[in-house]
């Protein structure tokens, strides 16, 4: 009898456990109740949070979802829509960059060969009430300069604050050619800002017309009479593809040699008005990410005049 009391009382210490817990992932250990802003992912199998500065920014075109934490280290995924409860993934042109810093350099969800690798993230939830989003992720990134390639599990994102973009009076465009006979100019000042002004700032904007995107991250943040260069490993990442190509991702950032292109970003104000504005320049060379395409476009004149979003 008293060997059937004991086999009982470790079933239920057992189920009372596992009530208490959230499994992520079969045959994965259990992990902790996320917090709001929570946003973590295993790299190759060991788990890495980018909870310090979160926030997500979307709008008729498109939606940013970042993070970062106190090393430095960045995540970001840029998904070509606005945000909505579905499953996104590489085949509508989503894309994940990972930031890491040191020798381990940048990766993205971008072959050696330009293709797209496996993302999928899925939008679990969005409370308008409190405006924020939680979702979960997983896929592959790749680093051309290493020839490494991560594998990203359990991803997740907890009730990261959410801001609704719409058009105003930003400016964000620039000429863009492959010589001085081939120059176009492309804005993208549609749902332009700028976010995490004092630490990893992100410029961002879209160019609705021909379904592009322009993001420029400056890891240190920014300040007003500052001149920002590839030193500082600021990106500058383009995407100049349309619908019928959506993965024509050029960056200032070469991954064959693991060295940043050059690069020119000049804060010449941070404005203190109702929303506060960055005011500025940017001058740089990108090249097709990931691929053993080294033509070079030269970015001139660009502008900045974009709001900011406080998450």
């Amino acid at each position: 009898m008293r060997r059937y009391f004991w086999l009982l009382f470790a079933i239920t210490g057992f189920v009372w456990s596992c009530s208490d817990s959230e499994l992520l992932t079969p045959g994965d250990e259990f992990q902790e109740p996320e917090l709001p802003g929570t946003f973590r992912v295993k790299i190759d199998g060991t788990l890495t949070d980018f909870s310090e500065t979160t926030s997500v920014s979307s709008n008729e075109v498109s939606t940013q979802i970042n993070g970062a934490n106190a090393e430095g280290q960045m995540i970001s995924i840029m998904l070509s829509s606005p945000i909505s409860e579905t499953t996104y993934n590489e085949v509508s042109g989503s894309t994940i960059t990972l930031v890491l810093g040191g020798e381990d350099g940048n990766y993205m969800n971008i072959s050696e060969t330009g293709q797209f690798l496996p993302l999928i993230v899925k939008i679990t939830d969005i409370d308008m009430l409190n405006m924020t989003v939680s979702g979960t992720f997983s896929g592959s990134v790749y680093n051309a300069s290493a020839e490494v390639t991560l594998e990203l599990t359990n991803g997740e994102f907890f009730e990261l604050p959410l801001t609704v973009t719409e058009g105003g009076d930003a400016v964000l465009k620039a000429t863009f050619g492959v010589d001085e006979t081939q120059q176009t100019e492309l804005d993208f000042s549609s749902n332009a800002n700028a976010t995490g002004t004092t630490t990893n700032a992100v410029i961002s904007g879209d160019n609705v017309d021909e379904i592009q995107d322009l993001k420029i991250t400056i890891p240190g943040g920014i300040e007003a009479g500052v001149t920002y260069t590839e030193v500082d490993e600021v990106e500058i990442r383009v995407n100049l593809g349309t619908s019928d190509n959506p993965s024509d991702v050029y960056t200032n950032y070469d991954a064959a040699n693991d060295v940043y292109l050059p690069v020119s970003i000049v804060i010449n104000e941070i404005t203190q008005d109702v929303e506060g504005h960055v005011i500025g320049t940017f001058t740089g060379t990108i090249q097709k990410f990931g691929s053993e395409n080294d033509e070079q476009i030269a970015i001139t004149n660009g502008i900045i005049e974009v709001p900011i979003l406080v998450p």
